[in-house]
């Protein structure tokens, strides 16, 4: 009779060994600086990319704070990978970020270095007022 414990757990191995890498590397961390954040070897991180090895519960609980992603999403038991915090986000916000998830090109941009991206709009921003200064002093 087959095993289908092991077998589900591979899946579950393999499911968390692509979305760790695919995080991690989505957030612009090396293995290294993950690995230290989490306070593990990145031998460990590079074992668990690979499939080779699990982290414990408690590697595991850390992985998911360090990345701000779900337990859930990590393990293949959900396709959001949203951490649920105590912290409330207000509507205003959260109309900005579906406006911007309905543009994917800016949106992917600005995950990957949100504080560059903010620079550049404030500097756009500053040009544009500028530009309506300018164009209220020729009127």
């Amino acid at each position: 009779m087959a095993d289908h414990g092991n077998e589900n757990m591979e899946n579950v191995k393999e499911i968390f060994a692509a979305r760790l890498k695919k995080v991690r590397t989505a957030q612009g961390y090396s293995q290294p600086e993950l690995a230290k954040k989490v306070g593990v070897s990145d031998r460990n991180i590079s074992n668990y990319e690979t499939g080779y090895s699990f982290p414990s519960i408690k590697v595991l609980y850390r992985i998911s704070q360090v990345l701000k992603v779900s337990i859930d999403y990590l393990l293949g038991l959900t396709n959001h990978a949203g951490l649920k915090t105590n912290e409330a986000v207000s509507n205003p916000e959260k109309k900005l970020l579906e406006t911007l998830s309905h543009e994917p090109d800016l949106y992917q941009m600005m995950l990957k270095d949100p504080e560059k991206m903010a620079n550049r709009i404030y500097q756009t921003w500053n040009l544009i007022r500028e530009l309506d200064d300018e164009d209220d002093r020729n009127t």
